[in-house]
């Protein structure tokens, strides 16, 4: 099935705008844990989990699973939050492996920690690689529609002719 010019160019414009918002939404998230202060804390326990979801139980990924222990102001929180941008990252093996050696059970730790609700903690404050890389894509991504986006709508317009007279020159 073709699509229709006007179609293929509201298309376009759809996957523009939808992966700069998903961008923008990606970069702002940090932003708000500059204010998050450290407390020292502890692992309980590490380890891996091997996740599937109902829709695909055929497709899984590994996830890092960290519990640890803080203490802000005399009183003692429980959390398993690793990263400041999602909870559950999906991944692969490696950099779950990475992430639970890096974070072993009994290990003393630095948690950050939400001033104004001290229960909302992570102990990576600034995500992780494909965090990183995700910001990466969705730019190309973003850059790749807007100059498709540009293109179709310049092919579109007239442009304005000029009369170039035999001898003269072009400024």
């Amino acid at each position: 099935m073709r699509l229709s010019p006007q179609a293929r160019l509201s298309a376009l414009m759809l996957a523009f705008l939808a992966s700069l918002l998903g961008l923008i939404a990606i970069l702002l998230t940090p932003h708000q844990l500059r204010e998050w202060r450290n407390a020292p804390g502890h692992v309980e326990s590490s380890r891996m989990l091997v996740v599937s979801s109902a829709e695909h139980p055929d497709q899984f990924y590994w996830q890092p699973y960290v519990q640890y222990l803080y203490t802000v102001r005399g009183q003692v929180y429980h959390n398993d939050r690793l990263f400041a941008v999602d909870k559950a990252l999906p991944g692969d093996r490696s950099n779950a492996d990475d992430l639970t050696r890096r974070f072993p059970a009994g290990k003393a730790i630095t948690v950050y920690y939400n001033p104004r609700s001290p229960a909302e903690s992570v102990l990576i404050k600034g995500g992780d690689s494909d965090i990183g890389s995700a910001k990466f894509i969705l730019a190309a991504l973003s850059a790749l529609f807007g100059w498709a986006l540009l293109y179709r709508l310049r092919a579109r317009l007239p442009l304005p002719r000029r009369r170039i007279q035999r001898g003269a020159r072009v400024p």
